[in-house]
């Protein structure tokens, strides 16, 4: 249905109503007024008969009855009642029992028979126009019947018979003039509205025409629409929509370009899903990492159906979906035996509203990241080993140094005859240092063939515990059972939790506590060893690794080193953190006994 005729359905009801009942009480109206006519005209002539009855009884004697049957100027009157009274068909006197008196004969008395002229009073009065049209629309008879009484004694009724017949006609044209009236306004208001509805409704179908090609996203054109009216000023904040959504939809294809590119060139798999995991966009990465079609053709497809039900993929979406929720980083695995990798999956929501939003899913293959973490770790070794020989040389070259002097004075005393005890002895002396070098850089180096099994990580603390016999020291013990099993050489890690754990010790010289814990963290058995001791200087914390270093007066600084080095056999990592006057924390990060440990032949390569 059209505005125009939306317009001309609720106007013209309306009209027609308000015709309607215009016309209903000019209906009223005349039937009142025709009514009223009948009352008057049959009134009248019952006054005129009760006056005329009056005058004959007035000076006469004996039965008024017998006296009114024989007076003949009621009797002419009577009969002449029908001529000159308006729609009167009798009027005649009637005793009590119904015997006539005098008027009009037999022949006149109407069949059916008389209503009473109260009837059509109350017809009148109805609110429907149908039911006050109804008496008066046909032929009927309706009587107005008055009493004649003597001494305040009724002796015979007055009754005049009015018939419909004559009024009849004037209700059917009164009728027929209210309809035809109804009739030619409600047209000329139809008529009125059509024209008026295409005056004002063109503007809005221009409008509505530039919403459609705004919509459909072609150039609306400016809509001009004279005048100051409300549709004008519409049309005029219109042309500025337009001119707005034109500028921004050339800025968002601009924008949706340059995204586009960047999702492309993105190493990384990325999908952007709508509300029912419908693929919308998918990357040449997404595609060749998923499996998914090229050229487009994944797009407008659901995800599952792509790749299947059961994908792992498929099975984190839905988890986002269902929990509202973007989910970061999330490990899964697909393919089976040598074709099994392991991918790093990140899912965002986009929109405001969880339920109606899409998604954009982030897939990373994380072996090559697993290679480059290794490639790390080497670089860091190798950087360690760097400092390492740093050490080592410094270490040698200072008893060299001692040793040349000696020797160059043990030479002279030779020349001069002087006893060279002392100098032979302290050469020994340099040279017992530079073997003690030696030996520590050998099982630095090589620590032995490592015999990995199955080593329960809690147990492995608990063992150390029990070897601190230091009663200043309390010893505390926090273990998670969740921390597991790892694959490690018993008694490597337990001599480097122990160098570990003396360090810790030496810097409680008054007591203290000793707390060891452990812990399950993102696949890793996490050891920590913390005390309350004197902790360590800001500026040796980059030097407590590197062999031979060290701050104590009897120290050999070899059991960090070592400890570090035993971890690193192990795929580990050692952390070390201080504050000064208030502790030291070291912390251990093991693989779990499922994760390889490093290759043996990582470990002979050292």
């Amino acid at each position: 249905m059209g505005l125009r005729t939306k317009i001309a359905a609720i106007f013209v009801p309306l009209l027609v109503l308000a015709v309607l009942a215009v016309s209903a009480t000019e209906i009223d109206h005349a039937t009142r007024v025709l009514v009223d006519s009948l009352n008057d005209s049959g009134s009248v002539l019952v006054n005129q008969t009760f006056e005329q009855i009056r005058t004959t009884l007035e000076h006469s004697q004996g039965d008024p009855v017998a006296r009114l049957r024989e007076d003949p100027s009621l009797a002419a009157f009577l009969s002449s009642s029908r001529a000159f009274g308006k729609a009167v068909v009798y009027a005649r006197v009637v005793t009590l029992g119904g015997e006539m008196v005098a008027g009009t004969s037999g022949d006149a008395v109407s069949v059916p028979p008389p209503r009473p002229f109260e009837e059509l009073q109350r017809a009148a009065k109805q609110w429907s126009p149908l039911a006050r049209i109804r008496p008066l629309w046909g032929d009927h008879v309706y009587e107005i019947s008055s009493p004649v009484e003597i001494n305040q004694r009724p002796f015979a009724l007055i009754k005049v018979g009015l018939s419909t017949a004559l009024v009849a006609a004037e209700v059917h044209r009164a009728v027929a003039d209210v309809l035809l009236v109804a009739a030619a306004v409600i047209l000329m208001s139809l008529l009125g509205a059509l024209l008026s509805g295409a005056l004002l409704l063109a503007p809005v179908a221009a409008i509505t025409a530039g919403v459609e090609r705004l919509a459909a996203g072609r150039d609306t054109g400016n809509l001009l629409i004279r005048g100051r009216d409300e549709l004008s000023a519409l049309a005029r904040k219109f042309n500025e929509l337009s001119h707005r959504v034109r500028s921004d939809r050339v800025q968002w294809e601009d924008e949706r370009g340059r995204f586009i590119n960047i999702f492309r060139s993105i190493d990384d798999a990325v999908l952007l899903l709508d509300r029912d995991g419908i693929v919308r966009f998918s990357n040449h990465d997404a595609q060749d990492r998923l499996g998914l079609p090229a050229g487009g053709l994944a797009q407008g497809k659901a995800l599952a159906a792509l790749i299947g039900e059961r994908h792992p993929l498929v099975t984190v979406v839905r988890t986002a979906r269902a929990a509202n929720a973007e989910l970061r980083d999330v490990a899964i695995e697909e393919g089976r035996g040598k074709d099994k990798s392991r991918l790093l999956v990140s899912i965002f929501p986009l929109g405001g509203d969880p339920a109606r939003a899409g998604q954009m899913v982030i897939v990373r293959d994380l072996d090559p990241v697993q290679q480059l973490e290794s490639v790390v770790d080497n670089s860091e070794r190798l950087a360690r080993l760097g400092g390492l020989f740093s050490g080592v040389a410094h270490q040698i070259r200072n008893p060299l140094n001692a040793i040349t002097l000696e020797l160059e004075l043990l030479s002279q005393d030779a020349r001069q005859s002087r006893p060279v005890e002392a100098r032979v002895n302290a050469v020994r002396e340099e040279m017992s240092r530079i073997d003690l070098v030696i030996e520590a850089l050998m099982r630095f180096m090589r620590p032995g063939q490592l015999k990995i099994e199955r080593v329960a990580a809690n147990d492995l603390m608990r063992e150390v515990a029990k070897g601190v016999n230091d009663p200043l020291i309390e010893v505390r013990c926090r273990l998670d059972p969740a921390a597991a099993f790892v694959k490690a050489d018993h008694a490597v890690l337990m001599e480097a939790l122990r160098n570990i754990v003396q360090n810790a010790i030496d810097a409680m010289p008054k007591g203290g506590t000793l707390t060891m814990a452990s812990a399950l963290v993102d696949g890793w058995v996490e050891l920590s060893i913390s005390d309350t001791g004197q902790g360590i200087a800001p500026e040796h914390l980059d030097d407590i690794f590197q062999l031979y270093f060290t701050t104590k007066q009897d120290g050999n600084g070899v059991g960090l080193p070592l400890a570090l080095r035993a971890v690193d056999l192990h795929g580990g990592t050692l952390d070390v953190a201080s504050k000064v006057n208030q502790g030291t924390s070291a912390r251990i990060r093991l693989p779990l006994e499922d994760r390889a440990s490093r290759p043996a032949s990582d470990i002979n390569a050292n």
